[in-house]
């Protein structure tokens, strides 16, 4: 986590512009700055603060993200939520039928708010939710409490860490009693059974309970509480359930009857993690996995216990190397349910969901084997990619929650890796297809690691992305039909196009092969082998203006090479260069710069050699070569914000009034033939947020606002070419985000 900023305070009465071009009245004191949005909005009148002026939206991807819960409401129709690891949560939009973000207002000292490890709706107040909000072990954590179905938060900080994106993250971790809504029970995942009686506003650890859930450790992780669950028929309405069931990483699972004054460990406990737990008449029954989840797993179980006698009964769908994710019932017949498998990895299929409707004596899958009698169809409409250039669509993998709509036993959800699905025709099971739609629409989290937007009208966007390697998008508001190749790096790390000849592009990512190129604006691609002898790191890649030329560099190797031939041979440059960051000139496609340890270099002959610059740079710079006048560059730097370099690195070094820059980017001018927008993400006015300036950076004006800070920001940013005003950013889980006039 980096350091909280401290925002300035506001003085009485008017003040002359600062040296960094903005006036320090222009927006409120809120002290330390926490993460969160101040109680009171800034003024929209004043001049430095345009953010009225702006719409907040996403280049659109549809998810691309792990989906580790979904909630419905039982007590008002139509309420569901979603919360994903690294993205924060949302709400179900009942007239849009989109997914609306919550978590928005959370800036980088509270990114850790958008790992949510737990989410609870209540159902007696419905517009009550709660998020157990925390990224990883280490990091900072709170119960995030809502009146407003999460419109607004206010956190309750907790003495322990979380795991938003840490293994087992789909377990039920923070439940509400069914019978006081203001009792709430939180399980950590290293100190224990926390208890609320007040609404989330305090929390106190429950002493009594018997263990840590410690014993059990996989890759250096623990596990700790994994499953909370309520018997509502032990206690009486308002008051706390006396009987409640603990599951933990001890590979065991607890009991008390008597409100938590005593604890018991349940006897015939299989050597399995709870994953969930629910009772259900009289009935509890458990969704076990031998491993933490969603990954590694290769065995597990459905279990029914019944506390009266202590017997446990298997109802285990089938075994076959993989264990479960989650258990449903039927809203309205319990004898129904639905099981849905985890780590069932295959060529053709993965995860797979049973039904029994016999209580778990018989079950029947949606599948048998690999691709083998599938009786469900896949509608990937709204987002295309997701077949990921196979000839079908997969039903799902990672699966470890999945959730029925209490008022339609036809209705089925659940998250996968990389989006959420629903069924609206479950009771035709066995009749006919069971289908299932895309339900992901205006949920997006990808992490974004580049990005380039070209000077071109029919191509719009590129982006690299890890995990699902990223998209060249034609059209912002719509999802490509494919991703980049389908796919084929994995997750990729750079990607750039020549500023003049944008169907050239190029990108880095994982794999054997980490370099893609392609001359067709991103239509086909051709795979090829980096320099020799240059280490496993992937590596960045610039491509020149034309688009003869690429360069690649990395961190393994202190050089910089070139391919004149599409990667068919590679050239070392004869300067040698620690980590150098590399940008090419807008118009002569001779000159290259380089930048390395507070250093700037000029190629005019394509990288073969290097002069220094005798400009004094600071450290920490990234580029952005100017597309108004050959031979300038735009650096940003946290040491002195934002600067212009003249005249190929031999003219001056002009700073512009920005304190700390992480990135700058140079999109559509405002009139025609009046200067190039500049657009840079940092601090300005003692204030962090999306800046941009209309006079060649000698003012600035803050274009968000304290609603949309979207957590870690700043690795990418790119300026759209063709329309004024219109910005794009990668985030570390919120997608492409996008801001635009209004």
């Amino acid at each position: 986590m980096k350091s909280k900023r401290l925002l300035a305070g506001v003085m009485a009465g008017a003040l002359a512009l600062t040296a960094c071009g903005c006036n320090n009245t222009d927006l409120p004191d809120d002290g330390q700055n926490t993460g969160t949005a101040p109680d009171t909005a800034p003024e929209t009148s004043n001049p430095y603060d345009i953010s009225s002026q702006y719409e907040w939206g996403n280049v659109e991807i549809v998810g691309g993200g792990y989906t580790s819960g979904i909630y419905y409401n039982a007590a008002e129709d139509g309420l569901v939520y979603a919360r994903t690891d690294i993205g924060g949560a949302y709400r179900m939009d009942k007239e849009t039928g989109l997914w609306k973000p919550l978590t928005d207002e959370f800036d980088e000292n509270g990114y850790t708010y958008y790992g949510i490890d737990g989410l609870a709706t209540d159902e007696k107040e419905p517009n009550r939710v709660y998020l157990l909000a925390g990224m990883y072990t280490g990091w900072d954590a709170a119960v995030l409490r809502s009146t407003d179905y999460g419109e607004t938060w206010t956190p309750t900080p907790l003495e322990f860490s979380c795991g938003g994106n840490e293994p087992n993250r789909f377990c039920d971790r923070i439940m509400i009693d069914p019978n006081d809504n203001k009792t709430l029970y939180v399980g950590s995942r290293n100190s224990g059974l926390w208890v609320s009686h007040d609404y989330g506003q305090s929390f106190a650890k429950a002493e009594t309970f018997p263990t840590l859930g410690l014993d059990y450790r996989e890759d250096n992780y623990n596990f700790g509480i994994t499953a909370v669950a309520f018997d509502p028929t032990s206690s009486a309405e308002g008051e706390p359930c006396k009987t409640i069931y603990v599951g933990t990483g001890d590979k065991m699972s607890y009991v008390t009857t008597d409100g938590g004054t005593t604890w018991t460990a349940i006897e015939g406990h299989p050597d399995f993690l709870p994953y969930h737990i629910y009772v259900q008449g009289e009935f509890v029954y458990f969704v076990f996995g031998n491993k933490a989840g969603p990954y590694t797993v290769t065995d597990g179980a459905v279990m029914k216990y019944a506390p009266a006698t202590g017997e446990w009964t298997d109802i285990t769908p089938e075994a076959g190397g993989y264990g479960w994710g989650d258990l449903e019932f039927d809203p309205q017949n319990p004898e129904i349910m639905y099981a849905s498998t985890m780590g069932k990895w295959g060529a053709l299929e993965n995860d797979c969901i049973y039904r029994t409707t016999d209580g778990g004596a018989t079950w029947t899958g949606l599948f048998h084997g690999d691709g083998q009698d599938r009786i469900f169809e896949m509608n990937i409409d709204d987002a295309k990619w997701l077949d990921w250039g196979a000839e079908r669509a997969k039903l799902g993998w990672m699966m470890g929650d999945i959730e029925m709509n209490p008022f339609n036993s036809d209705e089925i959800t659940y998250g996968t890796g990389a989006t959420i699905y629903r069924s609206t025709n479950l009771t035709k099971w066995g009749q006919e297809n069971v289908v299932f739609e895309v339900y992901c629409k205006g949920l997006e989290e990808t992490a974004v690691q580049d990005l380039d937007a070209p000077n071109s009208d029919e191509i719009r966007l590129y982006s690299a992305m890890g995990d699902i390697d990223g998209f060249t998008h034609t059209d912002v508001d719509n999802v490509p039909d494919n991703l980049n190749e389908n796919g084929a790096l994995g997750g990729a790390k750079t990607i750039s196009c020549g500023y003049n000849n944008p169907q050239v592009v190029a990108r880095t990512g994982l794999g054997d092969i980490p370099i893609s190129i392609s001359q067709d604006g991103g239509k086909t691609w051709k795979q090829v082998r980096k320099p020799k002898d240059t280490g496993s790191d992937t590596g960045a890649v610039t491509v020149n203006c034309d688009g003869t030329v690429i360069y690649w560099t990395n961190t393994a190797s202190a050089a910089l090479y070139r391919t004149e031939d599409y990667g068919e041979s590679w050239i070392k440059s004869e300067k040698a260069m620690a980590k150098p960051t590399i940008e090419a000139d807008c118009f002569n496609p001779d000159i290259v710069y380089a930048y390395t340890s507070g250093s700037l270099y000029i190629s005019r002959d394509r990288g073969v050699t290097f002069k220094s610059s005798p400009l004094f740079i600071p450290e920490g710079c990234t580029l952005a070569a100017s597309p108004e006048k050959e031979g300038d560059l735009w650096l940003a730097t946290a040491y002195g914000g934002v600067f212009l370099v003249t005249n190929y690195g031999e003219g001056e070094l002009i700073k512009k009034n920005f304190q700390s820059a992480e990135r700058v980017a140079i999109g559509a001018a405002e009139t025609e033939g009046g200067p190039m927008t500049l657009y840079a993400i940092g601090t300005c006015n003692d204030t962090y947020g999306i800046w941009r300036s209309t006079d060649s950076g000698e003012t600035w004006q803050r274009i968000n606002d304290y609603e949309h800070q979207f957590g870690a920001i700043g690795t990418s940013l790119a300026a759209d070419q063709k329309v004024f005003g219109q910005v794009y950013f990668g985030s570390n889980g919120r997608g492409i985000l996008m801001g635009r006039l209004k």
